[in-house]
This record gives C-alpha cells, sequence and structure tokens, in this order.
C-alpha cells in the first residue's frame, strides 16, 4: 500500500517513468510518507542516510556510477540546507542529483512552528530548477503537480545534466498507508531533434496519424514559417491567428471552434504539433485541453521549458519552430494531399469565409476593423493592435501578420511600442506608414506614448471609442453585478481632440460608416508632417449586439 497524499503518490510515479532507480532517503516524521512510498515502490531502491551532508555526496556516486537519475529524500527545515555543498558539487561536475523535501503546510512557514523554513529557492542559484508541489484538491491542481514535476525532470536531463529541487508540502496525518497502487501518470519526454532517430520517430508518428494538426501561437513575423505554413496546410490541418502567422485570408480559428462546439470530435485532431506562444482565442485554448488523454500532443519551444498550454502535451521539442516545420515539410512527399480531415476543416473555413463576406452589419468597432482591414490592412505591412476587443476583432477580418503585446496581454504599452516602431521605420528614411488599431482604455491608458518631442508622422492611430472597456460587457454574468458600469469596465467620457491638441497631431472623428470612409482615406494618405489619429465614436450596446450576432449568424448551418 502506498500513502494516502497524493502529491507524493504522482511524484513517486513520475520518478518512475523518468528513470529514477536510486533513492537516498534520510530520516524524519514529515518525509515519513515520501520514504514509505519509495520503500513500497518496487522499482526504486533506497539507501539510508542519517546525515544529509553526507547524504547528497552519497547520490553523487551513485550518479556517478550508473549515469542515470538519482534522488535524495530529506525532511522538512534545516535538514535541506544541509544538501547545499553535495547539490553544488553534483551540479558542477554537471552530474546532478534531484533533492527532494518535505515541507509543513505554506500556512505555517514563518510562525514560529518547528522546523519551518521558506523551501522553496532554498538552494538558490546551484539547481536550475525549484518547484513546490500542490497538494491537490481539484483535476487543476493535479495536472500543475504532474506539470512541476515534469518540468523539474525536464530540467534535470538538459545537456548540463543540472541538480533540481522538488519541494513537497505534506499536512497532517502524515502516517495513513491505504492507497492500493500508484496512478497512471502522463510522463512528458524530451526529443533531442538534432538526433537523427528521434526526429524520425516523432515525423513517422506525426505522418502515420490521420488527423493531423499544427496549432500556431504568437511567434515574431517570420515569412520563411509562413511558407511553410502554407506548404503543409495543404496535407494537415493549420490552426493560426494575426500574431502567429500570414495566409492570404483570414484562418477564422476561433470562428471556426465556435461554429463546430464542443464535442464534435469529427474535428479532432490525432496529433497536434504546437509552435508559438500564446493564443488570442480562448475558444483555442479550450478545445487543446479538450481533446482526449491519447491525443499525441508535441510542444516545440524554444527555451528548453515545458508550457502547457493544452494540459496534455507529451513530447516537447526543443528546436526553432522553422527547423521542425522544413523537416516535416521534407518528408511530406509521399503523404496524400487534402485527406478527409483537411477537407472537413477547409469546407468550413470556406464556408464560414463566404458568410463573413455577404453579412452586412451596423456601424460599429466591427464594422471599424473591417473597413480598415480591407481598405487599408490588406496593403499595409505593419499594424499593431491593442488587445482586447482590438485584436480579437484583427482575427476576423486580418489575413496578414499583425503586432500585439500578447506575452502577458495586458492593457499598458500597445501605443508605446507602436510609437517606437514608426521611429524605427523613420529613421530608415522609409516614408511607410505604421498603423495602431487601439480601443479607449488602452490609449488613454497609455497615451503618454504621444508626449515626445518627435512623434514620428508616419504613426497612424484609429481609435475606437465606446466609452468603457466593451470586452467586459460580454462576460457572463457581469452585468448582473451594480459594479459592472463605471467600476469594472471603466466608463468614461474622454476623447483624444485635446491630446492630439496638445501633442500636434492630426485629429480626424468618425460617427457614422460614412464619416468613417473619409476617415480612412485621410488616415492613410493625409500627414502636413504630422502624426495621424482617426478617433472612431461608436455605441457600446450597438457593438455588444453586433459582435454576438455575427458569431450567431456564422455559426448557423
Amino acid at each position: 500500500m502506498y500513502c494516502d497524499k497524493e502529491n507524493i503518490n504522482i511524484l513517486t510515479a513520475l520518478l518512475v517513468k523518468h528513470g529514477v532507480r536510486h533513492v537516498v532517503v534520510c530520516p524524519g516524521s514529515r518525509n515519513a510518507p515520501l520514504a514509505h512510498n519509495f520503500n513500497e515502490c518496487p522499482e526504486l531502491t533506497c539507501h539510508s542516510m542519517t546525515d544529509e551532508r553526507s547524504a547528497a555526496f552519497f547520490a553523487l556516486g551513485i550518479r556517478q556510477q550508473t549515469l542515470t537519475p538519482v534522488a535524495i529524500c530529506v525532511t522538512s527545515g534545516s535538514a535541506l540546507l544541509n544538501t547545499l555543498p553535495g547539490v553544488a558539487e553534483a551540479t558542477y561536475q554537471q552530474q546532478g542529483i534531484i533533492v527532494i523535501s518535505a515541507d509543513r503546510p505554506a500556512a505555517w512557514i514563518g510562525q514560529n512552528d518547528g522546523q519551518t523554513l521558506p523551501q522553496q529557492g532554498a538552494l538558490g542559484c546551484f539547481v536550475a530548477k525549484s518547484v513546490t508541489l500542490p497538494e491537490p484538491r481539484n483535476d487543476e491542481e493535479r495536472w500543475m503537480c504532474n506539470r512541476l514535476i515534469n518540468e523539474a525532470m525536464i530540467a534535470h536531463k538538459g545537456m548540463a545534466h543540472p541538480s533540481v529541487h522538488i519541494n513537497v508540502p505534506i499536512s497532517e496525518p502524515l502516517f495513513t498507508f491505504s492507497t492500493p497502487q500508484l496512478p497512471e501518470e502522463r510522463m512528458v519526454r524530451t526529443a533531442d531533434w538534432h538526433c537523427a532517430s528521434e526526429r524520425n520517430d516523432v515525423t513517422k508518428m506525426f505522418w502515420q496519424s490521420e488527423r493531423r494538426m499544427i496549432i500556431a501561437g504568437q511567434m515574431p513575423k517570420n515569412n520563411s514559417i509562413d511558407s511553410i505554413l502554407t506548404d503543409l496546410s495543404e496535407y494537415a490541418v493549420v490552426l493560426g491567428e494575426p500574431i502567429s502567422c500570414s495566409s492570404e485570408h483570414p484562418m477564422l480559428t476561433d470562428q471556426m471552434l465556435h461554429a463546430i462546439g464542443n464535442n464534435n470530435e469529427a474535428y479532432h485532431p490525432e496529433c497536434v504539433i504546437y509552435i508559438g506562444g500564446n493564443t488570442i482565442s480562448k475558444r483555442l485554448r479550450h478545445f487543446m485541453r479538450s481533446l482526449k488523454k491519447d491525443t499525441v500532443f508535441i510542444n516545440v519551444c524554444t527555451d528548453g521549458e515545458l508550457h502547457d498550454i493544452s494540459q496534455n502535451t507529451s513530447i516537447l521539442i526543443d528546436a526553432h519552430p522553422e527547423t521542425v516545420l522544413s523537416d516535416l515539410m521534407c518528408c511530406a512527399q509521399n503523404i496524400v494531399k487534402h485527406n478527409a480531415f483537411c477537407t472537413i476543416w477547409n469546407r468550413l473555413r470556406e464556408s464560414l469565409q463566404t458568410k463573413l463576406n455577404n453579412y452586412v452589419m451596423r456601424f460599429s468597432q466591427t464594422m471599424a476593423v473591417k473597413e480598415f482591414e480591407q481598405r487599408i490592412g490588406s496593403n499595409a505591412s505593419i499594424v499593431y493592435y491593442a488587445n482586447s476587443m482590438a485584436i480579437r476583432l484583427s482575427a476576423l477580418y486580418s489575413g496578414a501578420y499583425r503586432y500585439c503585446n500578447r506575452g502577458l496581454n495586458g492593457i499598458e504599452g500597445s501605443l508605446s511600442v507602436a510609437a517606437g516602431a514608426a521611429a524605427a521605420v523613420a529613421a530608415t528614411g522609409s516614408k511607410e506608414n505604421i498603423y495602431c488599431i487601439i480601443g479607449d482604455l488602452s490609449f488613454f491608458y497609455d497615451e503618454n506614448a504621444l508626449w515626445q518631442r518627435s512623434l514620428s508622422p508616419n504613426l497612424r492611430i484609429m481609435l475606437l471609442n465606446n466609452g468603457r472597456g466593451g470586452i467586459f460587457g460580454m462576460l457572463n454574468g457581469l452585468s448582473d453585478s451594480p459594479a459592472h458600469n463605471g467600476l469594472v469596465d471603466g466608463q468614461h467620457y474622454a476623447t483624444a481632440e485635446g491630446a492630439c491638441m496638445q501633442h500636434n497631431l492630426l485629429y480626424l472623428r468618425a460617427d457614422d460608416a460614412s464619416t468613417l470612409q473619409d476617415g480612412l482615406e485621410r488616415l492613410q494618405n493625409d500627414s502636413n508632417g504630422k502624426a495621424v489619429l482617426l478617433e472612431v465614436f461608436t455605441d457600446p450596446k450597438t457593438d455588444m449586439e453586433v459582435y454576438a450576432e455575427l458569431y450567431n449568424y456564422l455559426k448557423q448551418e
């Protein structure tokens, strides 16, 4: 029987899967459940050492001779600190050890309770990774526990084989041992893309799947990746967004997922390769997390870190996306183009694109972005969008790469980064316009971007002003709160005309479809040596209605 502590059972199962076969165990009561599990597990050999200082060096000796991952298990408090000399020596020899420390619940740290000290990070720079596991109470915390252990083990298996630290808070009671078997845990393995056999294994796995998919999160603009993804789209479903890649037409990823619904398994892939960072679409993240656990999810990263956006990553590739995609494309010669899985996705996208082209809408922020993208955006190479509604509307109508601060998705800095880009382009002698499409809260929050001696005249701003944060009107249940209007949504009565006068911008205004067309024409072509701002005033209620009506229209059969 194993202990009743779920984080310890998950840890024990994953240590075995990651190849640990030896554990050096030091005495203590808080780590007793850990010691019990390791002793019960038939794959693990336990070695008893009383002095933690000796135990760490003892573990290093095992590591040197077995060349396999070795763990040391200590109790809470100063026991952890005593491992530091051996941990440092192991790391500098590039033969690191895995330090597993029992800990008291976080509530008791710093409360003069016995053997309590801040253990997270206690081994400092001598470990490549230090994680503290949750004591899981739900599926999300179980996933977090699994992910953190996988992260630590991936770091330990890096090229320099550094030491890592896994801290395990354990609440009382400590000595209940009634779990009959360890859980079946997901192990995230790394594939060395420079190793021909591992590269061939992953490539073969992808192409042998009938329902294969590539999903692209945010990446720097890269024409080579765009070209490869276009070629690969004949053999696999490619889901992307304006912040990840360019295509001839909008990719309509969020809209397709809305039309599909939650449980249509005909659209579910068997194998997914994910490249890039964050996504615009929350539906896309939910879609990835809804896939069955037997879906092979391959995450390509450039930093060696596990970013488990799908909560189901099984293979981690530390390589540049362009390298991986190029190698995939090289192996596609004998693959049939446009198979059944690609066809159902392509038909859906084409159907939605036709509907979108035919949809007649009222004057709104959605119309403003549509008209901008069709009139100006298709010919503009550099367009910045602010977060929230602005970038979501871009995903409806943009068929080209778009810049956006989606690293953290914050409201700040959207105008400043566009102003910086405009300055950089102007410094080359280019007359090309740099466009920024921005909502009112983002604009007024970052208005100081205009406060500079020589604002580049090639900066063109379309400000979408409906007097509040429109995205908050789309959150279910929020409208029931009396704090919704004014407090949560930042309702205001500001306009940008005074700011333009103060900072010497040409100010334009649009209040309806006709003045919008005139404004866009002047936004593109007027200057008089000044930056230009077009402020588009819309009604927040109409904005919400148009956006919702459009999505419902696209979902109809």
